[in-house]
Parts: structure tokens; sequence; C-alpha cells
């Protein structure tokens, strides 16, 4: 069982200490305690514990989405504190959902802007020469009935031995040829490093150079001359600028986005680097990734774990090494002048909405200098629309992220479980059994201080490591649904009609 990331542990440390001072009294107090049957009387504390429950129970309302319990029927008898525990289990887990529901929202928004720009983009005049036909064109055909007929038809056997060999070997898809280490060098921005900070770089004071290329085609607007396809195909590979720009923005504004929830600090770097199609997903547990101990994040499994139980922060250059160490990539990379400015922009808001803009911006001019064909303008505001919902559910997801639970609630939770800590063993020394008594003391103080402490580490979903969202496997997944949009029209959508002989 893994102690990092795992609130049992640090319960057991409250219970630890809630055993020992259960065994002194039950030692060297059992006879004048047993005879103030006022102290010894189940109910005494019993009330005490039952307002606990309450204020628990309030922190983990309001603090997930602030579930409304009907709690008169809570407060008859002692028995039914028990029955209180069990929905607390599941409330504590509603922030975490609200936060993954924000995320998926957010992207899936973000990917229809794309998606839609791109389906747009395949009607302009461009396309004339390989657009396929229409139905419209041909509305007089109405007696033929559509079917997808395929020559290779796989047997029974053969789609068993596929499903024994499908873990061997992944292959790459067909879209990534579009970026891959071939075309590294066509039609890319010009950088001198594999990673770029949104953040001013907080090792170095010097400011980044001006003089770099527009991205992905010069000032002039022509293709630099290293970007110009040498063969047919490759140039019969590469999509069109426009697709390839459209993917970029989208990418870079998840990534943005992503990297301001997870960093916090604004002088820490959030360093983003170049997406390359086809590699391995990121590790989901982030303790997993090789790439820590190679920037000096990973410590020793006992250092690393005292740390956590001893609820000890991460310092911000052990911040700025876990994000080195996990970037966040763009589909064609961050160029110099992309990062200045988004360095430039104070604030997480402020780069998000920087990146919001240029989107918004592209679409605005391609639309007016024909890159979307005859689309109406009413129609073509519909990927802005959908780019304005994708950073509505950013601010929420932003929310979770930068808003704290109240901290004097969190005060008063903390005194009361130190406060249990203490008062638990009291009431279990009316039992007749003394290992009964330490038992039942143990695990009832570990059930209070773990809830206690699984609300502290759902609190920040984003960041709060090692339970945070594997947001590095998001962007990862939104990068590969981008390329999608360079695979052009359906495959089956080509077909003639031949003339009655």
């Amino acid at each position: 069982m893994s102690v990092n990331g795992s609130a049992a542990y640090k319960s057991i440390l409250y219970s630890l200490v809630s055993t020992v001072l259960y065994y002194f009294m039950d030692l060297y107090y059992e006879e004048d305690l047993q005879d103030d049957e006022k102290l010894t009387h189940p109910y005494t504390i019993a009330a005490l514990v039952a307002a606990f429950i309450f204020l628990l129970s309030s922190k983990v309302t309001f603090s997930y989405n602030r579930v409304r319990w009907r709690t008169e029927s809570y407060v008859r008898s002692s028995l039914m504190y028990l029955i209180l525990i069990l929905p607390l289990l599941s409330v504590h887990l509603i922030k975490y959902w609200e936060a993954c529901t924000a995320l998926h929202s957010m992207q899936s928004k973000w990917l229809d802007a794309g998606s839609t720009l791109a389906a747009y983009h395949l009607q302009s005049s461009a396309y004339e020469s390989v657009r396929p036909p229409c139905f419209g064109e041909h509305s007089d055909i109405s007696d033929l009935l559509l079917e997808r007929e395929r020559s290779d038809e796989t047997t029974p056997e053969e789609k068993i031995e596929r499903i024994k060999t499908s873990g061997e070997s992944t292959p790459r898809l067909s879209f990534g040829k579009f970026l891959s280490k071939e075309f590294k060098n066509k039609c890319k921005r010009v950088r001198q490093s594999d990673l770029r900070s949104i953040n001013h770089p907080s090792s170095s004071k010097k400011g980044h150079h001006r003089n770099s290329s527009r991205t992905f085609w010069s000032p002039s607007g022509t293709l630099p001359v290293e970007g110009v396809p040498t063969s047919g195909s490759d140039r019969e590979l590469l999509p069109s600028l426009f697709l390839q720009e459209s993917a970029h923005l989208v990418s870079l504004l998840s990534a943005v986005a992503l990297s301001t929830l997870r960093n916090e600090i604004e002088g820490v770097e959030a360093p983003l680097s170049e997406f390359v199609p086809g590699n391995a997903w990121p590790t989901f547990n982030s303790n997993d990734d090789p790439k820590l101990k190679h920037y000096g994040y990973r410590q020793s499994w006992l250092i690393r774990n005292l740390r956590y139980i001893f609820d000890i922060s991460r310092t911000p250059k052990e911040r700025a090494a876990y994000n080195m160490a996990r970037p966040f990539h763009v589909i064609g990379g961050v160029s110099e002048r992309e990062a200045y400015l988004l360095q430039q922009a104070r604030g997480a808001l402020a780069k998000v909405a920087l990146v919001n803009m240029w989107f918004n911006e592209f679409v605005i001019r391609e639309h007016l200098h024909g890159s979307t064909g005859n689309v109406g303008p009413p129609i073509i505001s519909r990927v802005q629309q959908y780019q304005s919902d994708g950073f509505l559910w950013y601010n929420s997801a932003r929310k979770l992220s930068y808003i704290p639970f109240p901290f004097p609630h969190s005060q008063i939770t903390t005194l009361f479980v130190l406060l249990i800590m203490f008062l638990i063993p009291v009431l279990m020394i009316s039992f007749a059994s003394f290992w009964l008594g330490l038992l039942v003391n143990f695990f009832t103080v570990t059930l209070f201080a773990g809830l206690n402490e699984v609300s502290k580490e759902l609190e920040y979903p984003y960041r709060c490591m090692p339970n945070d969202l594997p947001l590095n496997i998001f962007q990862a997944h939104l990068n590969e649904a981008l390329l999608t949009t360079f695979a052009g029209y359906h495959p089956d959508s080509y077909w003639e009609v031949i003339p009655d002989t």
C-alpha cells in the first residue's frame, strides 16, 4: 500500500497518540475514573462527538459542492452518528468530480472549436479540386442504397490472434506523419531549446529575444525557405498552414490553462514543450515519472514519505523541478515571441486571455480573407461560442484551484481533531475489556482524522501531489484529437455518377 498520498497513514499518527494516552489512563487512573460516573458515562463524550461530526460534515458539505442534507434525523440517537459517517465518505469526492467535469468540459469545448473550424476551412476554394461530390448536386438520384464494402474481412480465428498480439505493439497514427521527426524542420517555430516557460525564469534575469520568426510563416506571409517541401510526397503529408495554426492555438490555449491550474505561484516556471505525436502517454501517477529524478525532484523513499506524513509542503524550487519534469506539450512547439508575450502577461487569467484573443483574432482574420469559403458569419460565430464556453469552464476550474476553504472553519475542524484525540480515550475506558477499548479508540480516532485528511488532500485537485489529476494526460489526449483535424474529408465521400448506357 502506497504511503505517499495515503490519508490513512497521516491519520494513524493521531490514533497512535490517542492509543498511548488511553493506555496510561487505563493503567494509572482506572479506579478513579470508574468511580466518576459522570465522566465515564458515554453520553458525556457522545455529545461532543456529535458536535464534531456535524462540524466535519459542514466542512465537507460546503467544501465539496455545498451538498444539502437534512440533519434533523441524525440527532435522535447516538447510533445515527455512525450512519452519518458513511455519506461523508462519498461527499468527499464531489469537489474532485467537479474538477474533473470542469476539465473535460473545457477541453471538449475547445476541441469543438478546433474541429469545427477545420471543417469550415475544408469548404474554402483552395480545396475545390479535391472536394468530394455532394448529394445536393444530384438530388435526382433517390433509388440507390449506400453500402460499405470490405475486401479483407477478418475471420474469427484472425480476430482471436489479433487480440492476443494487440498489446505487443501499437501502430502509430497516420496523422502523426504530418508532424513527425522527418518534417521537424519544416513549417515550424524557431526555438533554441525544447522548453518554454510562460512565467519568467526564476534562475535567470535575461529576457527573451524579440527577433524570432512568426508562427509557422514569416512576417511577409510566405513560407520560410527551410519550410518548403522538397518532394511531392512531403507536400502531400503536410496539412495546410491554416490547419496547423488552428491546431497549435487550441493546443497552446489548453496547455497554458492547465499550467496555470497546476502552478499558482507566479515566480515558479511553468514550462511548455513541443508535442511529438505517437509518444507514450504520460504516467497517470506523477510519482512514477522517471523524469522527476533527472530534474532533481525525486527524493529517497523514506524522506518523501516522512515529508508527506508530517505535511511538509513543497518548496518553490521543488515545484519548479516538478514542472520541468512534467511539461505540457504543444502542437508545433512554442516560439520565443509567444513565450515572451506570455511572460509579460501578469497573472494566470491574463495569460489564458491572451491566447484566447490570439485564437479569436485568427478566426476573424482568416474568415475575412476566404479561409472558410462561403460559410456564413453567423455559422462562423459558433466557433467563437465554443471558445467562450471553454473559457467559462476554465474559470470554473480556476475557482476550484485558487479559492481555498475558509480558514476559520479549517482551523476549528483541526482543533476538534486534536481534541477528539484526547477525549475519545476518556470514553473508551468505560469498556470492561482493555483490548476492546484500545481497538475501538484506535479506529475511531483514525476515522475522524482520516476524513479530515481526505478533505485536505482533495481540496486542491489540480496540484495536490500525488493525488492531483493527471493534467498531462488530458493535454496529450487533446493533442492527439487535434491531429485528427488534419485527416480531411471522409474517406468514403468520393463517388461518381455513371450515366446509363
